[in-house]
């Protein structure tokens, strides 16, 4: 199969033209990487050959590297660092072989595309706000490993590099040719491959490189870095805010800068050398594989609807009814009508509905502000938002979507007198957080055809929705209620019926532990940091109040089996409720103090209603905090409530902000060995109790594993996932 082709022309340019066959985007891997040298190598060659356009046949560019292919490496380190630099040596011949390369952008150029545009000497791109170029490595965990960091520095200077590079910055074509990573831009109408040739025929001398010029330095490194006074302050700063904000859980951050800083005092080549010993050594790290496998292989089969039962066409959606106008209401109609679907937002009072819709006027407006809209598309979504106090209005729904409060006889009410007025086949969801929704279908005609689309807040953010399945739902429902939240490009996880689902259920052990702790007498802050420092986004009491104390008190009360750890964590909330009139964020008073036009700080009081104890080890803290959640999610799979271990992942690093680097919830078993993670919950459950028992059949897997995972192979499949 040929992947790229090569044609030259009568004046003597030659064109290398990615078109990977099978795939909708061209992507670099071993066999695509290999044939594009080999072409280039070809028209180095040619004699007739006076330069080399590099262009796409596809929609992109080149989207990057196959990120399965670095996922499921199984060569030496030795191998990787061998494979890398003989790739740098091939790109450094395109920059010094004497013939001018153009690199001609159309689309996406991303990751190791932007690294073999970089490695031409003129580079020209189409304008469309669609169309960007940036090294995104970072957000999957690694960085850019072919030239990238050593190109994007010499280009950009220091401070734009690691900005860049850290944050996976993605550039229109005006934002690039103003940084310099481009020298050209053009309209979509203009011929770009016309304006490539045109460039190289104007060339009178041979072409170099700005590095491969006598004395080249980088910016802001006239002396050499070491001996720099601001230029070492600088890296010190960098790595710094990097550790403040990975506490070292993340080894690409760590390593990026390190390449950076050690690239810029050196040459080209010995840079790039640099690069690649880091690069490698990141590739290796669990840390890096986690990220690949949990946030983009499942992640983006969760998000193409993969879960979806097999042998149901695909439903289509004109009209979606949202009943309940408040933030949850408002947040779906919104997203919804962005999709391209009308929406019929009822609620109580037109005014009240009204005001659901100014939710995504003011985010449209936002947008507008910032230049990432136009006038036209934010008319065109707000129209599709109807605003009624009517039922009736809701006859010609394909989807009614129920967000009204979580009460479970007010939403009952609803639910009859929605589907009075309703045709026969049209599925009701409901976005409860909390009630089953085998208890709620009682009261639909239509059991089957009820189903929950658990989203979270804010509904325009937050990409996870719980697609929960009551005892009587169809297949059907399941396959057309996935289709809608990938329509509106959500990511889905399937989660059968129980109390609290999935991820509510599970976040309620980390809020329990946290607040256990408290009442224990571990200070609230070490609490709040060490949740940090593990790589949760918050800590569980600031959450906590976020949720609100007396709504947890009241969720609590109703459910009957609660534990008697969950006992006396209640009878503790109670008393932080009834006694210190604490509930949460709302009033102004939880575990922190709320003063108006003030940042938040934690109540100074707690030290003296829980004395603290100075035997507490932090290292206990953080590990209590995500066990507790790590051997609850097992249950919620043992027991059926989550389908597939890779559910329990994606929803666990959407939903809950569970560290990413480990995998997810369940991966983080893997993560830290399951022996080890066996052996520390057995002393957690002989500290603390119960909850820290493993159940017996995880057991039996830690023993039969011997060693090794629990619940994932190292490959995967081939098909690719790119960067």
């Amino acid at each position: 199969m040929e992947h790229i082709k090569l044609t030259i022309d009568t004046d003597g340019i030659a064109f290398i033209t990615w078109d990977v066959i099978d795939s909708p985007v061209n992507i670099m891997n071993e066999d695509t990487v290999a044939e594009f040298f080999t072409k280039v190598e070809e028209a180095v060659a040619n004699k007739a050959v006076k330069g080399v356009v590099i262009n796409s046949a596809k929609n992109d560019f080149i989207a990057g590297g196959d990120l399965k292919w670095f996922l499921n490496y199984d060569k030496s380190k030795r191998d990787c660092f061998d494979m890398l630099m003989d790739t740098h040596q091939k790109m450094r011949k395109m920059e010094t072989c004497g013939k001018p390369f153009v690199a001609a952008i159309n689309g996406l150029a991303l990751g190791g595309g932007c690294e073999i545009a970089l490695a031409c000497h003129h580079r020209i791109m189409i304008s469309n706000p669609k169309n960007k170029i940036g090294l995104v490595e970072c957000s999957v965990g690694l960085f850019p490993g072919a030239g990238g960091t050593q190109r994007f520095l010499r280009t950009l200077g220091i401070q734009k590099t690691i900005e860049y590079i850290t944050q996976s910055k993605k550039l229109t074509a005006e934002q690039a040719l103003k940084d310099g990573i481009v020298h050209q831009v053009c309209t979509p109408d203009e011929e770009i491959n016309n304006l490539a040739k045109e460039w190289i025929l104007a060339q009178k001398e041979i072409i170099k490189q700005p590095w491969d010029v006598k004395r080249f330095q980088v910016s802001g490194t006239p002396v050499g870095i070491g001996q720099i006074s601001g230029v070492n302050e600088f890296f010190s700063v960098s790595n710094a805010m990097a550790y403040k904000t990975t506490h070292g859980n993340m080894p690409h951050i760590k390593n990026v800068l390190s390449a950076i800083y050690h690239g810029a005092s050196c040459d080209i080549d010995n840079g790039l050398e640099i690069e690649t010993r880091y690069f490698v050594n990141t590739l290796f790290t669990k840390e890096t594989k986690n990220i690949i496998r949990s946030s983009f292989v499942f992640i983006g089969d969760a998000s193409k609807g993969k879960a979806k039962p097999k042998g149901y066409s695909k439903a289509s959606y004109q009209k979606i009814g949202v009943l309940g106008a408040g933030m949850m209401g408002a947040g779906i109609a919104y997203v919804t009508a962005k999709a391209g679907i009308d929406v019929v937002l009822k609620d109580v009072t037109v005014a009240s509905a009204e005001k659901g819709k100014e939710y995504a006027q003011k985010i449209e407006e936002k947008k507008l502000l910032k230049k990432r809209t136009t006038p036209e598309k934010k008319a065109a979504i707000l129209s599709k938002i109807q605003p009624t106090d009517t039922v009736d209005q809701l006859k010609d729904c394909d989807l009614i979507i129920e967000a009204v409060f979580e009460n479970e006889q007010l939403k009952n009410t609803v639910t009859k007198e929605t589907e009075a007025v309703l045709r026969e086949n049209v599925i009701y969801a409901s976005n409860t957080s909390t009630i089953p929704i085998t208890t709620l279908a009682k009261a639909s005609k239509k059991p089957e055809k009820y189903i929950g689309l658990h989203f979270f807040s804010p509904v325009d953010k937050m990409p996870l929705v719980e697609v929960i399945v009551g005892e009587e739902t169809s297949d059907e429902t399941l396959a057309a209620a996935i289709d809608y939240v990938t329509k509106i490009k959500k990511v889905p996880i399937v989660v059968n019926d129980g109390r609290g689902f999935f991820t509510s259920r599970v976040f309620g052990k980390f809020v329990n532990e946290g607040i256990s702790m408290l009442a224990e007498g571990v200070p609230p802050a070490v609490i709040e940091n060490t949740a940090k420092k593990i790589g949760m986004p918050v800590g569980p009491l600031a959450i906590s109040d976020e949720v609100n104390l007396q709504l947890m008190l009241d969720i609590m009360g109703e459910d009957p089996n609660l534990s008697s750890f969950e006992e006396e964590l209640k009878n503790t909330i109670a008393t932080i409720v009834s006694t210190h009139k604490r509930t949460g964020k709302k009033e102004g008073k939880g575990f922190y103090e709320y003063p108006e036009n003030e940042k938040k700080y934690i109540w100074k009081e707690w030290d003296n209603i829980y004395p603290v104890q100075s035997d507490y080890n932090e290292e206990e803290i953080g590990k209590r905090l995500l066990f507790a959640m790590v051997i609850d999610a097992y249950k919620c799979l043992e027991t059926g409530v989550i389908r597939k271990p890779q559910d329990a992942d994606v929803g666990s690093i959407l939903g809950l902000g569970f560290p990413i680097y480990t995998g997810g919830v369940l991966s983080y078993i893997d993560y830290i060995g399951a022996d080890n993670f066996a052996n520390y919950s057995e002393q957690l459950y002989q500290k603390h109790g119960d909850r820290f028992n493993l159940p017996e059949t995880l057991k039996v897997k830690i023993k039969e594993a011997n060693g090794g995972r629990i619940f994932y192979n190292v490959n995967h499949s081939k098909k690719e996932v790119v960067c």
